[in-house]
């Protein structure tokens, strides 16, 4: 079953994700009993769980006991599905508003209220770094293209498509790990997006393109439940894009920015 998979079982009121966590045992007494009333009155659903059950009996003669440890918060099936309902909410958003910044310009008035923390000039790049979050970060089997355990792969390739040396920031000081990374297509050329991860499942994206000279000050935007963080190097143009409080992104920016642009670079 998907993770975002609350179709209708035979009868009104019952979904998939009912069932799977009837047979899984995650629903409360009252719950329990109203699926239990469901299936007494829909042999379909009811053979469907008993081979469930079944297939769930295989797992663990199996894998042993490692089926019936704790699902992490982050795949759990209710929140996940969740989570990719508002995140499609949210890219079908921010798609409109990125395709709008490009196609008029990064003009003032209405646009210029909706994006105010960004840089005029900056402004697409942040629009686009949004929808790009939006969309992947919700991904459960394939987040990244390339994951961080081909770390050094990453770096190369995506250093030679942007034709600018890339380092990929560790900011594992601050509780996130590296998911990985892709390439996408920017207004007008190539650009990376790096995946970060922490203990919770709460994910992060640094947005980046080819840099065209000259140093900007970072910027802050929030906007659909997310905060952007952006920034230009000598390098390198940045967005850092989560769900985090202000102060947290912008330590998460500044310790990105000591990798790609910092005197150490």
């Amino acid at each position: 079953m998907s993770a975002d998979d609350t179709t209708p079982a035979a009868g009104a009121g019952i979904t998939e994700a009912d069932l799977h966590a009837y047979v899984d045992g995650w629903l409360d007494a009252e719950g329990r009993a109203k699926v239990a009333a469901h299936l007494a009155e829909h042999p379909a659903d009811r053979a469907r769980v008993d081979a469930w059950r079944v297939q769930a009996d295989h797992l663990r003669v199996l894998l042993g006991g490692t089926v019936d440890e704790p699902v992490p918060p982050r795949l759990d099936v209710r929140r996940m599905a969740e989570g990719r309902h508002a995140a499609r909410r949210r890219f079908a958003v921010m798609a409109a508003s990125a395709a709008l910044l490009v196609a008029f310009g990064a003009a003032g008035g209405w646009y210029g209220r909706e994006l105010a923390g960004p840089a005029p000039a900056d402004r697409a790049m942040v629009a686009e770094a949004e929808v790009a979050h939006a969309l992947y970060t919700p991904e459960v089997m394939h987040p990244v293209e390339v994951s961080a355990d081909q770390g050094d792969h990453l770096a190369r390739w995506l250093s030679k498509r942007l034709a600018r040396p890339l380092a990929l920031p560790d900011l594992s000081k601050a509780g996130f790990s590296l998911v990985g990374g892709r390439l996408l297509p920017a207004g007008d050329g190539p650009a990376a997006q790096l995946m970060y991860e922490n203990r919770e499942g709460r994910r992060i994206t640094l947005y980046v393109v080819p840099g065209t000279g000259g140093e900007t000050a970072m910027r802050v935007s929030e906007r659909d439940g997310l905060t952007a963080v952006s920034w230009r190097g000598e390098k390198l143009g940045c967005v850092l894009v989560g769900d985090l409080p202000r102060p947290d992104l912008m330590t998460l920016a500044k310790e990105s920015y000591q990798s790609l642009d910092g005197p150490e670079a």
